[in-house]
């Protein structure tokens, strides 16, 4: 069943769809990065797959500092060679928001009804952005081979995430 029916069968204003998000980075191979993420509300899951010719690292970075600054609503488009998903952030609370990944569809800045809906969570903050800092973590110092990652000119261990981190330990 597709979170777009899910939505339909458990609305959120009946129905809790807070939950815990858990991310992977993969390894990179030929200029291609996975990054899965699933949660733990009705068990949903997306991989997204990162391409170095569309190097999506500085503004995955600008979003996350997003969420962790409270600058929302913010989205990420993910370009995956043609097609793609939207990472959507909106605030749902101060200390959560709402986790969407929708289908990026070509020209639409917004959330239509008939797009495909991966993921749809209401999560904490501190949660996701420990997640995620464990994962980067684990990319850049465990995983990044910079012979894999050529069409971009970007070291992903070169990002800065201390913005990330700092709200993390506040």
């Amino acid at each position: 069943m597709r979170t777009n029916d899910m939505l339909k069968s458990f609305p959120p204003g009946e129905h809790s769809w807070q939950g815990k998000v858990t991310m992977s980075f993969g390894f990179p191979e030929h200029g291609w990065i996975q990054m899965a993420a699933t949660c733990t509300a009705y068990v949903q899951g997306v991989i997204l797959h990162l391409s170095s010719a569309f190097d999506p690292f500085p503004a995955l970075i600008r979003w996350v500092e997003d969420i962790a600054t409270g600058r929302l609503p913010s989205q990420f488009i993910v370009d995956e060679e043609g097609e793609g998903k939207v990472l959507h952030a909106l605030p749902a609370n101060e200390g959560e928001f709402l986790f969407m990944v929708t289908e990026w569809i070509v020209g639409e800045e917004d959330v239509v009804n008939d797009v495909p809906l991966y993921m749809y969570v209401q999560v904490s903050k501190r949660q996701f952005l420990s997640e995620f800092l464990r994962r980067w973590d684990e990319l850049v110092n465990e995983k990044f081979d910079p012979e894999h990652w050529k069409e971009s000119d970007i070291d992903l261990r070169t990002l800065d995430v201390s913005k990330i981190r700092m709200a993390v330990t506040n």
